[in-house]
């Protein structure tokens, strides 16, 4: 008896066909997983980074267009690491880290969604802002290694930033929570050597070789 399979919607079928095609180039599914939940890790953060943005400064933003509509992410991870009269001089320390962590990731993260593709022997890579044609660019070059590895660095890396953001506006309303804050040190350290990691990787290849 012949087995009838199913045929698959058209957009499911070109996607799946799609998948393969990215296997082939060096994102098998773990790594393409892993991307995928970096890109929602990294959504989180930004939502979290506005808010606490806001608690921070006590802007209430009711009815009116908040500051952090006219300026950047780049800008919010800077005001970040900027003095909170809130706090004392140690949890300035600790959101201040945060802020250079979060700097070094969004470079990973930019060149990851805005990189050219490279396939390399080792892996893929993405090249952001190249000049391979002798143009001139804005914003200089960055480049993000992939592999399971690494993303799972930038998702660890990226949810230690949410769970700062979070402490910090518990912290904020109730200022018994601040020890909970100060209590997230260590792991703010790791993510931030994390982070520099993945930034620099190519910096460290190039050093190893010489």
């Amino acid at each position: 008896m012949t087995e009838h399979r199913l045929k698959l919607p058209k957009h499911q079928e070109q996607s799946r066909t799609f998948l393969g095609r990215l296997a082939g180039w060096g994102f098998p599914p773990g790594v393409q997983q892993r991307m995928g939940a970096f890109a929602i890790v990294w959504g989180i953060f930004e939502s979290a980074l506005e808010r606490t943005l806001w608690v921070l400064c006590d802007e209430s933003v009711s009815g009116i267009r908040p500051s952090t509509d006219k300026t950047s992410v780049n800008e919010w991870i800077k005001t970040l690491g900027e003095p909170a009269t809130k706090f004392e001089q140690d949890v300035y320390d600790l959101l201040r880290l945060t802020s250079l962590a979060a700097n070094d990731l969004i470079e990973y993260r930019h060149a990851l969604v805005h990189g050219w593709l490279i396939p390399f022997q080792t892996g893929p890579t993405f090249i952001r802002n190249p000049r391979w044609n002798g143009e001139l660019r804005k914003r200089p070059t960055g480049d993000a290694h992939v592999s399971e590895n690494l993303l799972d660095m930038a998702i660890d890396t990226a949810w230690v930033l949410c769970r700062v953001l979070h402490a910090t506006q518990d912290a904020c309303i109730d200022s018994s929570k601040v020890r909970h804050l100060l209590a997230l040190k260590s792991e703010i350290v790791r993510a931030k050597t994390q982070a520099s990691e993945l930034r620099h990787l190519t910096d460290s290849m190039s050093h190893e070789k010489n």
